[in-house]
């Protein structure tokens, strides 16, 4: 139930994940936000959707078990891990 909460949650928070990097707010503040959030809008937002979609497969297996989990968990880890590589600045 928890793994299926989470699972949920993260889908919900990924429908509205791209409103927080509106157009004008990439300068100005200390972030690990890439500039290629906003100089690639349409790659930012394809990797906001393999996240939804990969957390929407998971809540659609409704895993029972640690395998089953696991088996839903790879690919969204996956999805979460590639936009980092490319929108997330490494820290310091």
């Amino acid at each position: 139930a928890a793994a299926l909460a989470a699972l949920s949650t993260i889908s919900e928070v990924a429908t509205t994940f791209g409103d927080y990097f509106p157009e004008g707010s990439e300068t100005g503040m200390e972030t690990e936000a890439a500039p290629a959030i906003w100089s690639d809008r349409a790659g930012f937002d394809a990797k906001i959707a393999a996240l939804k979609a990969s957390a929407d497969a998971g809540v659609a297996a409704a895993p029972a078990d640690l395998d089953g989990l696991k088996a839903v968990f790879g690919p969204l880890t996956q999805n979460c891990g590639a936009c980092h590589e490319t929108y997330r600045l490494k820290k310091s």
